[in-house]
């Protein structure tokens, strides 16, 4: 199944990857689980461990080794034509990158 790019300037309202609930503290199957209602379909998992499920509107979870998620949106397109995906923390609000600042880190870990 082919999965829908969103290459606008404006990102759509509300990216799956917003509207999930906080994942910390559940176990690995609980939140595939929870990630399946959500529409998310598991694409690949890397040998280093690293497993990523993406939605239909473009938005993608990563689950790291060490349980930790990150969520991202769709890709938009700035202003200059690149393409980038906005990062979002366990609450569903926006993480705003700081160079030099650690704005990697979620804070939303599953147990594994």
């Amino acid at each position: 199944m082919a999965i829908a790019q969103n290459l606008s300037h404006s990102p759509p309202m509300n990216p799956a990857a917003q509207q999930l609930p906080d994942l910390t503290g559940q176990t690995l199957s609980e939140a595939i689980t929870i990630l399946e209602s959500y529409g998310f379909q598991f694409q690949t998992s890397t040998k280093g461990g690293y497993q990523t499920f993406e939605h239909p509107d473009g938005s993608i979870i990563h689950i790291r080794p060490n349980g930790e998620i990150v969520r991202t949106g769709p890709k938009i397109r700035g202003t200059d034509g690149k393409t980038y995906r906005r990062r979002y923390n366990r609450d569903g609000n926006q993480i705003k990158f700081e160079p030099g600042a650690k704005t990697h880190n979620t804070g939303e870990k599953v147990i594994l």
